[in-house]
């Protein structure tokens, strides 16, 4: 179970109202003065995340909960995220040849295109997908405990 800490912020008989900070890894690194990538993690800051939640545990606002999510949910997101995209631009890159073999075209023009088309219709159907059919309740994050 992956976990992370968050902070109650509203409380309403079992509704517990969380909210919790997306942070870089980058920060717990050795690394982190010489790496490029902590550079820019810092440059686009963090980000307050606010869940609604059910709990059995007692809460009170300014609680500190642990929240836990499945190692399944978050292979799946990162499947979605990272290799479908890749996917789509090679098979849509590999298009892009075909119409250059089949058309004697001269240069890597259509392989290009294809490619930009393949990955920008993969992130603009994967936006659509999680706006509209992958919300809080189907990550399903749980209170494991209070801190």
């Amino acid at each position: 179970m992956i976990e992370e800490a968050a902070t109650v912020k509203f409380v309403k008989e079992q509704s517990v109202k969380v909210l919790t900070t997306k942070s870089s890894a980058c920060n717990q690194c050795n690394e982190v003065g010489s790496c490029s990538t902590s550079v820019l993690a810092k440059f686009f800051g963090n980000k307050e995340i606010e869940l609604q939640l059910f709990s059995d545990i007692p809460l009170k606002i300014g609680d500190e909960v642990l929240l836990g999510i499945e190692e399944t949910v978050f292979i799946r997101l990162t499947v979605l995220i990272y290799f479908l995209p890749l996917c789509s631009l090679l098979i849509f890159a590999t298009l892009g040849q075909f119409v250059v073999e089949l058309f004697d075209v001269s240069n890597e023009s259509p392989v290009i295109l294809g490619a930009m088309i393949g990955f920008a219709s993969c992130y603009f159907a994967i936006k659509f997908y999680i706006k509209y059919y992958f919300g809080a309740e189907k990550i399903n994050p749980v209170i494991l405990k209070k801190l």
